[in-house]
Order: structure tokens, then C-alpha cells, then sequence
């Protein structure tokens, strides 16, 4: 049988649940009427992230320091392109 303090602990926990019931139900509105509708033409991007190597990696591959997403093809289209705008 639950003597007195256990129902004041129920009635208190149960009042705790209805206050935090109440708080998330107040962020989900908050959430709701600061939502941006989302525009089709417009696309977010990750923002830039810089990477450093560990020396210990370029002693061991020194080429990793080069721009392997451009080949030299690419250097010297771009080097002509440049020169061409002078």
C-alpha cells in the first residue's frame, strides 16, 4: 500500500511530466513558426572545410601535397587562360 510520501513523489513527478510536456510542446510551436519555406531555386552549400596533413604523412608520401583533383591539363588551360587575359 503507497503511504504519503509516496503519492506526494507520484503527484510531484506527475507534475513534473506536465511541465516538461508543456516546454517541448512550446518548442515544437517555436520550431513550427520559424521554419523557412523551402525555395526550390535556392541550394545551401557545405561550408568550406581546410585540411592540414600530418608531416609524418607528407614525409612519408610527399606527393599528397599536390592538387590531385586537377590534372596538368587543367594547370595549363588554366595558365593559358590567364595569360590570354593580360
Amino acid at each position: 500500500m503507497m503511504d504519503e510520501e509516496d503519492i506526494n513523489q507520484v503527484l510531484v513527478s506527475q507534475e513534473q511530466v506536465k511541465e516538461l510536456t508543456e516546454m517541448v510542446r512550446e518548442l515544437l510551436r517555436e520550431r513550427e513558426r520559424n521554419t523557412e519555406p523551402e525555395d526550390p531555386y535556392v541550394t545551401k552549400k557545405t561550408p568550406l572545410t581546410n585540411l592540414t596533413v600530418y608531416p609524418e604523412l607528407i614525409e612519408a608520401l610527399p606527393s599528397i601535397e599536390e592538387d590531385f583533383f586537377r590534372t596538368p591539363e587543367d594547370i595549363l588551360s588554366v595558365t593559358i587562360l590567364l595569360d590570354n587575359t593580360k
